[in-house]
């Protein structure tokens, strides 16, 4: 086990998401810009500016913290030099690194910003030791981000052969595919998650009263329908039928619950009916929060170097209370580590920032 503590990196959407995640104890914060064809969170309104990319990075090294911008697009046919602007901006700002993909966007970076760190974002989908190493000659990567397909056996042998730093995740949503491969959004919307940005769009979205139910649409597919009898009277504003971009401002004007139902619009966690069994539920993937504070200890003895925070989409409450609770654990681990042990209390902050309430430590105790 290395005797240099283990990283906590976290997300920020905007600027007030950077300042929590700085003071609730996060020693890096990784950002979007706002660019096209930049990186995998394209939500309207989320993201940075240059100049509030500026903004952040000066907030995080005046408070000795690196700054890292994502860039993990695959760019398509005549967008390549969208994204190697992405490039420019975090090495004329003083972004720490770089979080990229796309293999030519790795190339441009160190051909022509070679004093730039360059990681491999998840995208990348690198879960052996060969391809860390093509990826560190090649394009001298220093740190590479697991896919969540992997058990703590097999990150320990990749952390003991690889010749850069090993970042896993820690917290936030889980995915039912392997990272840069799910063609679900693209099958249902015609837009691909990995060049869009997002995983099936707000924009396919619509709310539709049919009589005793509401139903809950992509694309047309039906993915939820609820009894309006049971709906609770605060939600009745999604039965105006609201689509598209309307949706996610409509969502925030009128306060709408988005855990209840904006964020059932993935098609990979709608309910359908499952010819098998004669049920209605969640055939490919329920909610679950990816939660790794029981195996906290066995991470970072398997000799991880960072432990990544999901969610730069969320909001900057969920920045600061996820960032402290993984301090707070990640403190006593070091403080006593034969003696570590998880307050009842954090898994209850864990539970009030996601969807869903079933804790899950993924595959890495075993698939």
């Amino acid at each position: 086990m290395s005797t240099k503590k283990v990283s906590l990196r976290s997300p920020a959407g905007n600027l007030n998401g950077v300042q929590k995640a700085i003071a609730a104890g996060a020693d890096v914060v990784y950002i979007g810009l706002s660019l096209p064809n930049s990186n995998l969170r394209n939500y309207s309104g989320l993201n940075f500016t240059p100049e509030e990319a500026k903004q952040a990075v000066k907030m995080c090294h005046d408070s000795g913290k690196d700054f890292y911008i994502v860039i993990n697009s695959y760019p398509q046919p005549g967008e390549i030099e969208l994204a190697y602007k992405s490039v420019d901006v975090a090495a004329e700002i003083g972004a720490d690194a770089i979080v990229a993909s796309d293999i030519a966007i790795m190339d441009y970076a160190k051909k022509n910003h070679p004093d730039m760190s360059i990681h491999c974002s998840v995208q990348t989908g690198s879960a052996n030791i060969e391809t860390i190493k093509f990826y560190h000659e090649q394009f001298g990567a220093d740190c590479v981000v697991l896919p969540r397909v992997l058990t703590v056996p097999e990150i320990k042998e990749i952390c003991q052969g690889a010749p850069v730093d090993i970042e896993v995740f820690a917290m936030g949503s889980l995915c039912t595919s392997f990272p840069g491969r799910c063609n679900m959004s693209q099958y249902i919307t015609g837009e691909s998650t990995n060049s869009k940005g997002i995983c099936t769009s707000p924009k396919f979205l619509t709310f539709e009263d049919e009589g005793k139910e509401l139903s809950v649409k992509l694309n047309g597919v039906t993915l939820n329908t609820f009894d309006n009898d049971k709906l609770d009277p605060a939600l009745h504003v999604c039965k105006k039928g609201h689509h598209g971009s309307d949706a996610v401002e409509m969502q925030n004007e009128d306060g709408w619950d988005n855990t209840y139902l904006v964020n059932k619009r993935h098609i990979c966690k709608g309910r359908f009916h499952n010819t098998a069994t004669g049920k209605v539920d969640h055939t490919m993937h329920s909610t679950v929060i990816l939660d790794i504070l029981p195996i906290l200890p066995q991470l970072i003895e398997a000799g991880v170097t960072a432990f990544k925070i999901e969610g730069r989409q969320r909001t900057s409450d969920y920045a600061g209370h996820s960032t402290s609770v993984l301090r707070r654990a990640i403190d006593r681990y070091y403080a006593d580590p034969e003696n570590y042990s998880v307050d009842n209390a954090w898994f209850n902050e864990v539970s009030s920032m996601f969807e869903g309430m079933d804790h899950s430590t993924g595959p890495y105790l075993g698939r």
